[in-house]
């Protein structure tokens, strides 16, 4: 009995998508941030970033190299596309000192879905995936703004894909 138990355990890194699903083009999602409403820790419109839809299909598209699972492809000749929407942009203040913000947390939120092209199913979708990076304005462990951002890309990135290849 225990041996069948144990027999049910384990760990793969097998995906989970259809065996027919071998390659994924990677649209580049939509912008649709409303930065009226964004959070910020000074200027009303100050998470506003040019190309950053460009940005993270380019991040996602670096993820699906790095995991192996899925190859990338052209919109013609993938079996499945990636889409979806970018929707939130925050930047929070987390650290202060003598009232001047010391580290702040970069969040950026998406919806995701994955269609198979040959008969339109639906192969994962979910809404408000989030990747994250904290970073110090000041200090040894400074950074800048812009690679804290592509550091909460490439956080997201890894996020989506590990939930569409191993519901993680």
């Amino acid at each position: 009995m225990f041996l069948c138990a144990l027999n049910g355990c384990g760990y793969t890194t097998k995906t989970i998508l259809p065996d027919n699903v071998k390659t994924v083009h990677v649209d580049t999602f939509r912008n649709n941030i409303d930065i009226t409403k964004e959070v910020s820790a000074k200027d009303k419109y100050e998470v506003y970033r040019p190309n950053l839809e460009v940005d993270l299909r380019d991040a996602i598209m670096t993820r699906v190299f790095l995991d192996g699972n899925l190859k990338a492809a052209d919109k013609d000749s993938a079996d499945a596309v990636l889409e979806g929407q970018i929707v939130q942009y925050r930047k929070d203040p987390l650290r202060y000192q003598n009232e001047v913000v010391q580290e702040y947390r970069i969040s950026l939120m998406c919806d995701v879905k994955l269609t198979n092209q040959k008969d339109s199913k639906v192969l994962f979708e979910e809404s408000n995936i989030t990747g994250d990076a904290t970073y110090f304005t000041t200090g040894t462990l400074q950074v800048t703004e812009a690679t804290a951002l592509n550091n909460a890309m490439s956080d997201l990135a890894r996020r989506i894909i590990n939930k569409i290849v191993e519901n993680w």
